[in-house]
């Protein structure tokens, strides 16, 4: 089966469905998945998660329609799956920070949120991975804060090391060994942890879990270069092998600032 362009037929089935009831078994149909395997694998290759890729696109279409016609509210509100003009209003606010009258009146710029396009594909890729069995061990950590979605998940990421940077705890944690945890809580949240070995002051201690791992080489220590290679085992890998990976928990291990290695756990 051809993963790569049935992902691409899901995000033309959302396109030409907007104003329909977008059913996520059709989607994980499309894919060849369930669906929860499909909202993993559409997160890791976005950024961003099903029903916040589906909401933005509704939302950009919904903006050019009160500034190209003459539409009412709550006719767009109904056609774009909401209950009353008012929750439509609210939503459509906290998006782009106006109301549809002042989007319809005013003359204000506005970021539209893009169709996703694949980078092109022409050969699947080698996978070079190791397995390695791995003590269980703590490391001294700080977690991100709570976030709801994928896109607010990496930006908290992004915040903690800043954060870090700021408090001139990174550099330490770096040059003791620096590992990263990220894992789902019981309310389904993405979770990370960033750390080491070494005691720092006013971190958690987290445990690195005991187990058989693949480990993957990011070939970069960017979030960008590990998100990658997550996507692509998610995309890719996963369909292409017999392993069972834990899909709820995977650490990250660091040569210094320059490399980092993905451990992505075996399910016994």
């Amino acid at each position: 089966m051809d993963y790569y362009s049935n992902f691409q037929k899901v995000i033309d089935y959302i396109e030409q469905n907007l104003t329909d009831e977008i059913d996520y078994k059709t989607l994980a149909q499309i894919l060849g998945t369930n669906e929860q395997a499909l909202q993993v694998i559409f997160t890791f290759i976005t950024n961003t998660s099903l029903t916040d890729y589906i909401k933005k696109r509704r939302f950009s279409r919904a903006f050019e329609e009160l500034r190209s016609t003459n539409i009412r509210v709550i006719d767009l509100a109904i056609k774009y799956h909401y209950s009353s003009e008012t929750s439509f209003t609210r939503a459509f606010k906290g998006y782009f920070n106006m109301t549809p009258s002042e989007c319809r009146n005013g003359n204000n710029e506005f970021t539209l949120f893009p169709i996703f396009v694949l980078p092109k594909n022409d050969k699947p890729e080698d996978y070079n991975f190791k397995i390695e069995s791995v003590d269980g061990f703590n490391i001294n950590a700080y977690r991100t804060k709570d976030a709801k979605t994928k896109e607010d998940f990496l930006f908290r990421i992004r915040e903690l090391y800043q954060e870090l940077k700021n408090e001139g705890l990174f550099n330490q944690i770096v040059k003791d060994g620096m590992y990263a945890v990220t894992y789902k809580n019981e309310k389904n949240e993405e979770i990370y942890w960033v750390g080491c070995k070494k005691e720092l002051p006013l971190s958690e201690k987290i445990a690195i879990e005991k187990g058989r791992y693949l480990v993957f080489n990011c070939n970069g220590a960017s979030q960008s270069d590990v998100v990658a290679v997550i996507s692509n085992i998610w995309f890719h890998f996963i369909k292409s092998s017999n392993f069972k990976l834990d899909e709820n928990y995977f650490f990250e291990k660091y040569e210094k600032n320059e490399n980092c290695f993905l451990y992505m756990k075996i399910k016994d």
